[in-house]
């Protein structure tokens, strides 16, 4: 494809696995060495559920950075402008390439997930809460059976998040997200043979997704600051092989992000007119996230694109069954098609 082509480096834990040891461990010590006196105590415990309210709610949290690390990679490949004057606008490409593990959390509705979580966040946030009474001398008897029953609750959702990884290990990841690596790269190849010359070419297939949206964290820190303010635009392919082609417009745990920009706008006119409108349609999603949030966030126009059943689920994630013999290649094809689409018109709105 002549790309000029990079692996940028960086450290992760290997599995989201390390993470959640890592909050429901620290959480739970700090139940437990809670004494009155001991004002430490429900310190360690704070410290624990604000990093817990970080993770899950995909800001960046430096629980990410405790052992044990290694090095994972981006993969980006690049076709500079070749105007030699002018103002240059920066179109990204990007696809996760990574697999999660097995998690039985996914085999039930998916809908649930996010009730679940955000249960579990104001579980932690009350914990904190009675044990620091406790610590600082309240006498009431049940504060302390309270406590012993939150680590029971939460040492439970430690196993129930991680056993399947123990049992299955790793998914074979073919819809979630082989199609969206295909995806990202064939748009990749139709673009970059007649793009304008005043267009800077990007796709970065992402690792350590799973773990948070961790690569394309550190991908969009290590390169923000040199993209054109108000010329830059990205589309994310996630998970398009089983359901309808979906625009999405909000994901998110307790805090909502909205897809409120020119890149998502774009798309949702074309979704007015065929072959798009009876092929794609609008969603939201709040099982966990996209990549594309931290775009969100920086306020950098960005369309994620997957594909929902008709609950608004993805069928097979995170399960066994994720494999290429149940993929359904037309979202895949579909999201081509309209990712084509909107960045042809991106290339001239910018």
């Amino acid at each position: 494809m002549d790309a000029e082509v990079r692996l940028e480096p960086f450290r992760t834990p290997k599995t989201y696995v390390t993470v959640v040891y890592w909050l429901i461990g620290g959480l739970v010590l700090g139940l437990l060495l809670i004494r009155v006196g001991a004002w430490w105590t429900p310190a360690l415990v704070w410290t624990y559920v604000v990093l817990a309210w970080l993770y899950f709610n995909w800001r960046y949290s430096p629980v990410v950075r405790f052992p044990v690390q290694h090095t994972a990679h981006n993969v980006v490949g690049r076709w500079p402008a070749t105007a030699g004057e002018g103002p240059i606008k920066k179109l990204i490409l990007m696809a996760h390439y990574d697999t999660a593990p097995v998690s039985a959390l996914y085999g039930s509705s998916q809908r649930t997930f996010r009730g679940s979580l955000i249960f579990s966040l104001f579980l932690m946030l009350l914990a904190a809460i009675l044990g620091t009474i406790e610590a600082f001398g309240a006498g009431w008897p049940w504060l302390t059976y309270a406590r012993y029953g939150f680590i029971a609750y939460f040492l439970l959702q430690a196993v129930t998040g991680t056993i399947g990884y123990y049992l299955h290990g790793f998914t074979n990841g073919a819809s979630d997200n082989a199609t969206g690596v295909v995806a990202a790269l064939e748009t990749a190849d139709r673009l970059r043979q007649d793009k304008p010359a005043d267009v800077d070419l990007e796709i970065v297939l992402t690792s350590a997704e799973e773990l948070g949206m961790l690569g394309a964290y550190y991908y969009v820190e290590a390169h923000r600051k040199q993209w054109p303010v108000g010329k830059t635009a990205a589309i994310n392919f996630d998970t398009l092989g089983a359901g309808k082609l979906t625009i999405i417009e909000q994901t998110g745990t307790l805090e909502v992000l909205r897809y409120n920009n020119l890149a998502t706008d774009t798309a949702r006119q074309l979704l007015q007119k065929e072959p798009f409108k009876a092929t794609a349609k609008l969603g939201r999603w709040h099982t966990a996230d996209f990549d594309s949030a931290w775009f969100v966030r920086q306020n950098i126009p960005i369309l994620c694109l997957c594909a929902l059943d008709e609950k608004g689920e993805m069928p097979r994630i995170h399960r066994p069954e994720d494999t290429l013999d149940r993929v359904d290649l037309a979202p895949m094809y579909q999201a081509v098609a309209l990712a084509e689409a909107v960045f042809r018109r991106l290339s001239v709105a910018l």
